[in-house]
């Protein structure tokens, strides 16, 4: 725990028929104006990562989750409407895995399984890259080499390190159950250190909770120390790809002429699977070259 904020792309609207799996990220300050609190249900999250990618197993599934619950609070912290993505690359279970979030509430995630069994699913060395994205596409891209520990501490430190943001972040997501959730908490710049004291207490304490209590009413009465939080924003989230024909079309006309043509070297129609969904698509030479390809 630790106390003390992409590439150009247009926001493609998701697909209708895609299904959709909601969870919610509930902001709130406390009464007494000293911490602000973003707490998380993410069980429909853990859902909609089983039914998306079946090849996993549940453990692989946890670590997804945990990462698309990061990046959700953390998103939840923005002032204007911006896409988040969050890569962590490393050297344990875990090689790569991505959680992409962006306005609308939309939110999806892909893992690949290094096959190293006996590794915790994070492990340095390796990276975590922040990419965020305006309405108009202009990027911000940040890197962070990992430090010892899970994807909560990554984020942590990227807080601290890249935003100056002193933030204490908690995931969970049981294997077993799919019970899974987050909470984020900032002390103010004003909050005494009594205060912090206490705070640092409720979140040692919350080890004793079960999952499956702590929803994010619970949560923000937690920190609070009792009812009364005053809530900020409300934030639905769901679990659902937004790829789609046009939108592959459109990434594939923007590659370099020389190596369009390479990718039908030897077919006419290309077979290309969305990572994050596994949906095939077929492009064929005429839609990518032209008539007189």
């Amino acid at each position: 725990m630790g106390l003390s904020g992409p590439s150009p792309t247009r926001y493609n609207t998701p697909m209708p028929d895609t299904p959709s799996h909601v969870a919610r990220v509930v902001r709130g300050l406390t009464q007494d104006h000293h911490i602000r609190i973003a707490a998380l249900d993410a069980s429909p999250l853990w859902d909609g990562v089983r039914r998306g990618h079946p090849h996993l197993d549940k453990e692989a599934c946890a670590c997804l989750t945990e990462l698309l619950s990061a990046t959700a609070l953390v998103q939840s912290r923005g002032h204007s409407a911006e896409r988040l993505q969050l890569l962590l690359k490393g050297s344990g279970r875990a090689k790569a895995v991505v959680a992409d979030s962006w306005p609308d509430g939309t939110i999806r995630g892909v893992l690949d399984v290094s096959g190293k069994r006996d590794d915790p699913w994070v492990l340095a060395p390796g990276i975590l890259q922040v990419m965020r994205s305006n309405p108009d596409g202009k990027p911000y891209i940040g890197n962070l080499e990992l430090v010892e520990g899970g994807v909560a501490t990554q984020v942590e430190a990227y807080l601290l390190l890249s935003e100056q943001v002193q933030a204490s972040l908690t995931l969970w997501c049981d294997p077993a159950t799919g019970e899974a959730g987050g909470l984020m908490v900032e002390p103010m710049p004003h909050c005494p250190p009594e205060r912090l004291a206490r705070l640092i207490q409720a979140i040692e304490g919350l080890e004793v909770v079960p999952n499956w209590e702590r929803t994010t009413d619970f949560l923000l009465n937690w920190v609070n120390e009792g009812k009364g939080t005053d809530q900020i924003s409300t934030t639905d989230l769901h679990y659902r790809c937004r790829c789609n024909h046009a939108a592959l079309l459109g990434t594939l006309k923007g590659f370099p002429p020389a190596q369009q043509r390479d990718l039908f070297a030897e077919l006419d129609t290309l077979e290309v699977r969305c990572d994050y969904c596994s949906k095939v698509y077929l492009v064929t030479r005429k839609e990518l070259l032209g008539e007189g390809a």
